[in-house]
């Protein structure tokens, strides 16, 4: 199987994971998927820049789509699914799948196949780089949960006071009165 396949497959298989998740819960946890997307590819920039780890292989015609936007946002979804509310599961599960895709799939599987290759950052400073960054997003789902509350409480109508009027407006009366 080609690198392009498997890259092509990781996007893919990864979205199409959502059609078992409810379209509430997507609703919800997609401001959090996209901000781990924003993150993960801020640290992967500067990753590139200072050679921690190169990808020599690229997924015609964008260079990092299959990392960034197919399983970063979309297990990040999930992982918030199962563990909102309990921080330290989460914390647990998040490190123990940052340990498992950082040095089983991208070191082992992927870097044999010369996808990918850690330079000056090791493979467990990798991990434990993400599961900081896991912390940091789940701080941002609890603000993001902090919105979504505040505005369901809080209708326009609500905080502007506004009252129902006494009588409706008629256009009838005045063309009456003249």
């Amino acid at each position: 199987m080609s690198n392009q396949t498997i890259l092509s497959a990781i996007f893919i298989l990864s979205w199409l994971t959502l059609l078992f998740m409810k379209k509430a819960d997507i609703k919800r946890l997609i401001p959090v998927g996209l901000f781990a997307t924003v993150t993960s590819a801020m640290i992967l920039e500067v990753g590139i820049t200072f050679g921690w780890w190169v990808y020599p292989v690229k997924l015609y015609p964008l260079q990092n789509v299959p990392y960034l936007y197919g399983p970063i946002p979309v297990a990040t979804m999930w992982l918030l699914k199962f563990t909102y509310g309990r921080f330290w599961l989460y914390v647990g599960a998040d490190f123990l799948l940052n340990l498992f895709y950082t040095l089983v799939f991208e070191n082992y599987f992927l870097g044999n196949r010369g996808v990918i290759q850690f330079q000056s950052v090791s493979p467990m400073l990798d991990v434990f780089m993400t599961s900081a960054l896991g912390v940091i997003i789940y701080a941002y789902q609890i603000w993001q949960e902090g919105i979504f509350v505040r505005s369901e409480t809080m209708s326009p109508s609500r905080s502007l006071n506004l009252q129902p009027a006494l009588k409706p407006f008629n256009n009838n009366e005045d063309d009456a009165e003249k």
